[in-house]
């Protein structure tokens, strides 16, 4: 039986994902987490160490960015936009509970801990910390999970199919890992649990440190006390989920000619329940033969990089401005993408949370790879896109185009008008909002 004595407070009205504009105060944070990689730079690390070896590097990040309280942490446990769950070990018997919840063990309490997954979708400065590993793509990257672990905590010993960062938060953990061959888990278990673990390295890490990880690497952390760690998961998809995937939505896109299969001159069958073998052939070579063309494959890759996480949230703007004062605050202020939302492209389309967004431009990169455009790049943009008529267009400045009564002047001459229109079209639904144009000048 699990011991919850302590009750959490409900969801802050405050709290970052259901804040009146996340993605402002997203990108406040985008910048605030530095990587401090020592003697190292990213391209040796990169050469010398992703995907091949751990390594522990110390003072990765400044303690403040990842100094959240335990308390305001445990808080979003009682959330139903949070997946959390929570690990138990007593006398070798583990239990789990999956979230939200009412109340939990005291954090003065022992061997216990709470995970909160997709934390930088809520969360200010887990949302910073992914940001700064925009040295590798974004499509790459999954999400920030928070544990916070009361002394002897931790969720035993285990392998992750992916890279991964542990970053120590608020107190000690210490940590062992080690490769090994034997990779087996033991039965019945509520978690994946390795049945045999030999570790070969041992550290412990304070707050800002971390701990890197290449995929298959056993390891087992263990709270020296109550503390946070903050782990930064990478996407490594399967085989066969991307098959999955790709096999749906070539169903939807097939075409070419389409025979049916035909047996003309069939014999009287003596086993009616036997698979003929010549319909067992035809549909064999049918399956070989398919080839779904470049652009199919292109859509589902794009479709799928981009698909936002399955309990993603998004809210659009309680009180609907009209497109014109949108653009006018955009152009002053900027726009970001929701922590939430996921953003691709490739030499011939971009793709927005799993949605066809068109070719790509200059603008739609940028919001890619940064997450943001800064108001002088949004007006720069705009400006190089557009085209000028000069029997009928204004010579007057950009701002022109915020006012109904210039509108309808420019409808013919100014070519981003589909994309001011998709971008308004992301903003109601929740996909991008404003930022701070005095956050942005910072960077």
């Amino acid at each position: 039986m699990l011991d919850v004595s302590t009750p959490l407070p409900r969801p802050s009205v405050q709290s970052f994902m259901k804040s009146s504009n996340p993605a402002k105060t997203a990108f406040k944070a985008a910048k605030a987490c530095e990587l401090h990689w020592g003697r190292l730079s990213v391209a040796q690390f990169l050469a010398q160490y992703w995907q091949q070896k751990p390594m522990v590097l110390r003072q990765f990040v400044s303690p403040s960015a990842v100094d959240s309280s335990l308390d305001n942490l445990l808080a979003y446990a009682a959330r139903d936009d949070i997946a959390s769950r929570l690990i138990r070990c007593r006398h070798k018997d583990w239990t789990m509970q999956e979230g939200p919840f009412d109340r939990l063990p005291s954090i003065r309490g022992k061997q216990w801990t709470i995970l909160l997954q997709g934390m930088d979708r809520n969360h200010e400065q887990a949302y910073g910390l992914r940001m700064s590993f925009d040295f590798l793509a974004h499509a790459r990257i999954d999400d920030v999970m928070i544990s916070v672990a009361a002394t002897g905590g931790g969720v035993g010993p285990h392998l992750d199919e992916y890279d991964v960062f542990l970053v120590q938060g608020v107190g000690r953990r210490r940590w062992q890992w080690g490769y090994q061959r034997e990779q087996s888990f033991q039965p019945d278990k509520p978690l994946k649990l390795l049945r045999q673990f030999t570790p070969q390295c041992e550290a412990i890490l304070e707050p800002g440190d971390a701990l890197y990880l290449p995929p298959r690497w056993a390891h087992d952390g263990l709270a020296l006390e109550p503390c946070s760690t903050w782990s930064v998961g990478f996407r490594a998809p399967s085989r066969h989920e991307f098959l999955q995937h790709f096999l749906i939505e070539a169903a939807e896109s097939l075409s070419g000619p389409n025979p049916r299969y035909q047996d003309k001159g069939v014999r009287a069958s003596k086993q009616a329940g036997r698979i003929p073998e010549k319909l067992a052939r035809q549909l064999k070579q049918w399956a070989q033969d398919f080839r779904s063309d470049k652009r199919v494959f292109e859509q589902a890759l794009g479709r799928y990089l981009s698909e936002p996480a399955s309990n993603a949230w998004f809210e659009g703007p309680r009180k609907l401005p009209t497109k014109h004062h949108w653009l006018a605050q955009a152009l002053r202020r900027g726009v970001a993408l929701h922590p939430s939302s996921r953003m691709v492209y490739d030499s011939r389309r971009t793709w927005l949370n799993g949605e066809d967004a068109g070719p790509p431009n200059d603008l739609l990169r940028a919001l890619a790879d940064q997450r943001y455009v800064q108001a002088a790049q949004l007006k720069h943009g705009f400006a190089a896109m557009m085209t000028i008529d000069l029997s009928n267009t204004p010579t007057r400045n950009l701002n022109v185009v915020t006012k109904p009564q210039d509108a309808s002047e420019c409808k013919k001459t100014v070519e981003f008008q589909p994309l001011i229109d998709q971008l308004f079209d992301w903003y109601l639904q929740g996909w991008i909002a404003f930022c701070s144009e005095k956050h942005s000048q910072r960077l």
